[in-house]
């Protein structure tokens, strides 16, 4: 079967832009969610909730995704509440494990934990076992990405609620 094209319908340089056209129909300014949350980000505003008259505050926090799977949290924890001297209590969290997308969803793994007191008074010292041994058995996090891209990441808890803004360090 010949097909005959009219080179009035299909000149040169409308076969040219049919070309540019076809070419660059399935580009985008979009970047796929894999390659949108991988590097690293920083949290410029605390977190806070409270819970059972405990009020915790999460700042400093940097999150790393690297594209080998590997990911890293890192964050200043301070607590405060009626049984808690009038300071709070203040600790380092350090987690380190494996990411992977499902579903449209982030879920980190913690392979390694580390949560270390910033201050060596008693009480501060017990509260950092015991959120170490919580850290060393917790589940999967699991986040919905409500939004990637190429300054900012929004993540929310599936389970708090808890929404985290992160901008591109």
């Amino acid at each position: 079967m010949q097909i005959l094209f009219s080179t009035r319908l299909f000149s040169p340089s409308r076969l040219i832009a049919l070309f540019a056209i076809f070419a660059f129909a399935g580009c985008s300014n979009e970047i796929p969610l894999e390659k949108a949350i991988l590097g690293t980000w920083v949290q410029d505003t605390p977190v806070s909730m409270s819970a059972e008259n405990l009020q915790t505050t999460t700042s400093d926090t940097v999150l790393t995704l690297k594209k080998n799977g590997e990911g890293r949290l890192s964050r200043v924890l301070n607590l405060q509440g009626a049984t808690l001297p009038p300071e709070g209590i203040s600790l380092n969290i350090d987690l380190q494990g494996q990411w992977r997308l499902q579903e449209g969803q982030l879920v980190q793994t913690a392979e390694t934990a580390s949560i270390t007191p910033r201050t060596t008074d008693a009480l501060t010292l017990k509260w950092a076992d015991q959120l170490q041994a919580q850290a060393d058995r917790a589940e999967p996090s699991i986040k919905t990405i409500v939004a990637a891209d190429k300054k900012q990441l929004i993540l929310q808890d599936i389970q708090t609620g808890t929404t985290d803004v992160y901008r591109r360090k």
